[in-house]
């Protein structure tokens, strides 16, 4: 039995061993606060690597992109080849506690709170095409991505970027190669539309999720959309998509893929930096023997009770 115990440890000290320590960057000031990324480099540093830039979690409140829960899939893409960065944005639903008070207000201040995310998110990608080089990233090759509200921000960066919301801000014609979602949505006014082709996406999500919902909530004028209606909309396009539903599944996907499904994600970023992505995937993953039932409505009200 110590022997065992004895090879237990040494498999985990060797573990330890391959984590990568990753190099922190600053790479904006914004409202005081300097904003910064923690980039895991893969072994090699000779070759452009394709790169992640992901956003955490926190419901637009809280969070940090150094949260323990995603370090050991940092060190994972790194590992395999892949640059993961890790960066801050401004969490700021609640800046204002007045606009909380009702549904109306609540848009307004998530509206706002997803804006900001996304200009910061956007220095983010901008600081790496500048800096492409020295962070050994192909700058043709980035994928936007990202947890829970950190989807949101990912998604609605790319959103942003086809609806032409970007000039001056990127070299002409610089779109992420992909994006890779957990549980997330894009806020729209009005219903969810493109104006150029997006990328192709990766999505993951629960369909029993009441803090980001996996369907619709709308709020008129408002629509957040959830990533079933993300990618049926990249479906009338024609733009690959790989979109898994978890039946009865809640929040915890905004998790759990980046320790279940890590080969699922690392072959779809490998293929979209070899060019080479063509798939729709539209699968619902369920325990053998599980009922499927239907999800429950979604509120407002279940949002912000979820959220706030």
């Amino acid at each position: 039995m110590k022997y065992l115990f004895s090879l237990a440890a040494i498999a985990g000290l060797a573990l330890d061993c391959l984590a990568v320590e990753p190099k922190t960057y600053d790479f904006a000031v914004t409202d005081g606060d300097t904003l910064r990324m923690d980039v895991y480099m893969p072994a090699d540093t000779v070759s452009a690597h394709p790169a992640v830039l992901f956003a955490f979690g926190g419901g637009f409140t809280s969070g940090t992109r150094n949260d323990k829960q995603y370090i050991e899939y940092f060190n994972f893409l790194a590992d395999n080849g892949v640059v993961a960065i890790s960066t801050d944005y401004r969490t700021s639903l609640a800046k204002d506690p007045k606009l909380l008070t009702s549904p109306e207000g609540f848009a307004q201040a998530l509206s706002g709170a997803i804006t900001e995310a996304v200009t910061d998110f956007y220095s983010a990608t901008a600081y790496i095409l500048v800096n492409a080089g020295e962070l050994k990233v192909d700058p043709s090759k980035i994928i936007a991505s990202g947890s829970s509200a950190g989807a949101i921000t990912a998604l609605q960066a790319e959103y942003g970027i086809c609806n032409g919301q970007t000039t001056g801000i990127f070299p002409q014609g610089f779109n992420y190669a992909g994006t890779v979602c957990f549980a997330g949505a894009i806020f729209s006014v009005g219903s969810l539309s493109w104006s150029t082709e997006p990328c192709p996406m990766q999505l993951f999500h629960g369909d029993f999720d009441r803090n980001v919902p996996y369907s619709i909530l709308s709020a008129y004028p408002y629509n957040f959309n959830g990533s079933k209606t993300v990618a049926s909309s990249l479906a009338d396009k024609a733009v690959p998509c790989e979109f898994f539903t978890f039946a009865g599944a809640d929040h915890s996907i905004a998790v759990s893929p980046m320790t279940d499904n890590l080969y699922d994600i690392l072959g779809f970023i490998k293929r979209v930096a070899a060019g080479k992505e063509r798939l729709s995937i539209n699968a619902t993953v369920s325990k053998p023997g599980a009922a499927l039932t239907s999800p429950p409505a979604f509120t407002i009200a279940d949002y912000i009770k979820a959220n706030m």
